[in-house]
């Protein structure tokens, strides 16, 4: 293995995330046009400004910052606040039912990255419960599924995919 292929650090952060803050920051951006094209008073501009200033922090913070990154002997999961650095070796589980949480030996590390959606679960379950309740399922169906946390198709499922590979790159 090669350092060209295995060095480089991957960078897990939906692009939601990115287009959330672009149109947080633009309607900032016209906040802040407003504060000096409309109001008249210097303090509640100055005010209006300060406020800017925090919403930008604010947005910053919860739709910039928050990244996964997945190294060549660790992961360091950024959430807003937090900054956590797991070595592959220490990692002992990867629990993806609200959020991909990762389990290690220093505890229980949540990644703000990779939620679970719970959309398509929700219209699953209330489409296929009324159609499908009286007719029983066999035990072969229900092995072969996963739970839609665990689905490629969620963004836990798809962190926890990427870790995994990186894990059985290791060994």
């Amino acid at each position: 293995m090669t350092c060209d292929t295995w060095c480089v650090s991957k960078t897990f952060r939906p692009k939601g995330n990115l287009v959330l803050a672009g149109v947080s920051y633009v309607l900032i951006l016209l906040f802040a046009a407003n504060g000096f094209y409309v109001v008249s008073k210097p303090l509640q501009t100055v005010l209006e400004l300060v406020l800017c200033v925090c919403l930008g922090f604010i947005t910053h913070v919860m739709w910039v910052r928050p990244k996964l990154v997945l190294q060549s002997d660790a992961i360091e999961v950024v959430n807003p606040l937090r900054t956590v650095l797991i070595p592959y070796s220490e990692v002992i589980d990867l629990e993806t039912k609200w959020a991909l949480a990762i389990i290690h030996q220093h505890g229980k590390t949540r990644v703000w990255v990779a939620p679970t959606s719970g959309k398509r679960r929700w219209i699953a379950d209330t489409t296929f419960r009324w159609y499908g309740r009286g007719i029983p399922l066999s035990e072969t169906t229900r092995h072969g599924s996963e739970s839609m946390s665990e689905s490629i198709n969620s963004l836990s499922g798809q962190a926890a995919y990427l870790i995994r590979q990186q894990i059985k790159k290791l060994h």
